[in-house]
């Protein structure tokens, strides 16, 4: 038998040759990438989002466990963190209510619940609580309140005074938003027609007619708004923030209308909302370009308000994600459940394909419209089961006359890179500003609209010519270090390395990393108000090693003319792109059709304002008729 000193000698031989040889494999990954490598930094820990593209995954399993996944996130939104009385009743941690409406399903805090729902009731009543403004967001607080009325009423949840509260709410004061946003009108709406429904006997004072005249008004209203985005697509479009009041509205009407059209309607848009997103989402994350997101949402996924959503109805999420994290209490007592087509298609696609969307010019002048805009935005996004990449392909300009043209690229996310391996393994190019959230330091362009870009496949050309008058002559990338297992920096490219995802970005103008601040290791800086970028994404299928695809697409051939801000890009695998200001877009010297349908991918098609669209997975198909 071994001693324990002879034991110990041992395991001391084994941590030393361990060690020389962990220096001698890192030596010769240095020689291998010295070819190309001027700088390289490994990446730290992050969580991982769930993979799930490897094998098939049964939907029915999916569907069977969805009460599990819906008590999780119950669970999650009454405590996020915190369990007592006192956080369930504080208004300023739960200012619409969903928390305290999430503590009354699981039974818990009844007393300071009710309190608070009927504290958001008395929303007209005091200041709001974060000091904004209370015409602002008082339908926010309408559709929480109709969702707390038509679940708990003839209950003993709510106390007599908060169904009292509520009442007065609805009947005594108008809870119109000032802000002229898609999501602000059909928020109003839909809760005006559902608590009509509820007292259709009953003076609404502020609109000073009785419920049931506004029931048939707001009811012809919400038909044509669906029906209209059904044909033209959403102006917010595909906002992984803005979708979730739509989404509320949505499922109100489904689960409380009474007119069996407006519940058909709801639910075959909310079928429609789930598959436009679907085809984006890798990994519960969803990618490509947006219409209205914030900072937090352009920059971590995992703060998507689409992201407990893809959890819930996919399970294509890793709950530890989800810690802690409020989610709708709407979404979570629905009634709805997705085609199971969808449900395939979201967990179950293998072969990169292409999409194609468009969408309406939104006019804050005429929500509805009664009177559309002429033009539109095409939106295209290429999937792989390893990264999504999207682009706002072109936007057409808003009429001069237009008074709504203020609109334009309002807090709009134009392009995205997203690995599927974490939440923040993302890259996009942007062009700063100073005017808050519609055109901020990492989201939107309004008043700007500098931004020209061409995506074909895996390739990206982005071009900015920012006008003279803006705060910042210059473009910036995100590229959070931390994120990604290698980067190289070598003739003028960024090169990195996440899995099997092989990224290179090149800034035209030169570039500089951030090195303090909020932004250090995360912000690439590039000066000059002529300015554009090169993005092409490969793999280790594609190319082998990270040193080949960093050898290759360095030798690809570059023509940038900042004065006529015309840039060529030849790419090998590629070929030929080219992108200017003025509307052209060229592959391999021809124009690209940029006459988009609503929807075109291998899973979801539509022509353009047909108002019908065909889901399709394999043999499988499922037919949305909003006619």
């Amino acid at each position: 038998m071994y001693s324990w000193s002879s034991v110990s000698k041992i395991f001391e031989i084994y941590k030393l040759m361990k060690n020389l040889l962990i220096i001698l494999l890192l030596s010769l990954v240095q020689i291998s990438s010295s070819g190309c490598s001027a700088k390289q930094i490994k990446k730290k820990n992050t969580i991982k989002t769930n993979t799930l593209n490897s094998e098939k995954i049964e939907t029915k399993n999916v569907i069977r466990n969805f009460n599990e996944r819906r008590l999780l996130l119950i669970t999650n939104s009454a405590s996020r963190g915190v369990i007592n009385a006192k956080h369930v009743s504080d208004i300023r941690n739960d200012i619409y209510g969903n928390r305290a409406i999430a503590n009354l399903l699981i039974d818990r805090f009844e007393k300071q619940a009710n309190e608070r729902i009927k504290r958001t009731a008395e929303w007209f009543e005091f200041p709001h609580p974060k000091g904004r403004k209370l015409q602002g967001e008082c339908d926010f607080a309408a559709v929480k309140l109709t969702r707390a009325y038509y679940l708990f009423n003839g209950t003993k949840k709510l106390e007599p005074e908060t169904l009292k509260a509520i009442k007065n709410f609805f009947l005594d004061y108008d809870y119109e938003s000032c802000f002229p946003s898609e999501n602000h009108f059909f928020l109003f709406r839909s809760s005006r027609y559902l608590m009509a429904q509820a007292f259709p006997d009953k003076i609404f004072k502020a609109y000073g007619k009785k419920g049931k005249v506004l029931l048939e008004e707001d009811g012809k209203w919400l038909e044509n708004f669906i029906k209209f985005r059904a044909r033209r697509g959403w102006g917010e479009f595909d906002s992984s923030c803005y979708l979730l009041p739509d989404w509320e509205c949505l499922v109100n009407l489904y689960d409380f209308s009474k007119d069996k059209k407006i519940k058909k309607l709801a639910g075959m848009m909310l079928d429609l909302l789930l598959a436009d997103m679907v085809v984006d989402s890798l990994n519960g994350m969803y990618c490509g370009a947006h219409g209205r997101i914030y900072q937090n949402q352009a920059l971590d996924h995992k703060t998507e308000s689409t992201f407990p959503l893809q959890y819930l109805y996919f399970d294509n999420v890793n709950p530890k994600l989800l810690k802690n994290r409020d989610t709708s209490t709407e979404l979570l007592t629905s009634t709805y459940r997705p085609s199971e087509i969808i449900i395939d298609i979201a967990l179950n696609r293998k072969n990169n394909y292409e999409n194609r969307e468009r969408k309406h010019l939104h006019n804050t002048e005429d929500p509805m419209p009664e009177k559309p805009l002429p033009g539109s935005i095409c939106k295209y996004t290429y999937w792989t089961p390893e990264y999504v990449m999207g682009c706002v392909q072109k936007q057409d300009p808003y009429p001069e006359n237009c008074v709504g043209k203020w609109y334009a690229n309002h807090e709009q996310h134009q392009w995205d890179l997203t690995v599927g391996t974490s939440t923040t393994s993302r890259i996009f190019t942007h062009h700063p500003g100073k005017k808050g959230p519609e055109h901020g330091y990492w989201t939107g362009d309004i008043d700007c609209g500098c931004g020209s870009f061409f995506q074909n496949k895996n390739t990206l050309l982005a071009l900015y010519k920012i006008p003279t008058n803006q705060p910042y002559q210059l473009i910036h990338a995100y590229v959070p270090k931390h994120s990604f297992e290698e980067i190289i920096e070598t003739n003028g490219f960024i090169f990195i390395r996440e899995n099997n995802t092989y990224i290179a970005l090149k800034l035209l103008r030169g570039y500089e990393w951030t090195t303090n601040g909020d932004w250090k290791d995360k912000e690439i800086i590039s000066k000059g108000g002529h300015n554009g970028a090169i993005c092409e994404v490969g793999s280790r299928s594609d190319f082998g090693s990270f040193d080949n695809f960093c050898k290759e697409i360095s030798g690809n051939k570059i023509e940038f003319d900042k004065n006529k801000m015309i840039l060529t890009y030849y790419s090998n695998r590629q070929g030929k792109l080219c992108i200017d200001t003025l509307g052209l877009r060229e592959l391999n010297d021809k124009k690209i059709n940029l006459d988009y349908p609503t929807y075109h991918s291998p899973y979801l098609n539509s022509k353009w304002d047909s108002g019908i669209i065909e889901i399709t997975k394999g043999k499988k198909n499922l037919l949305l008729n909003f006619n």
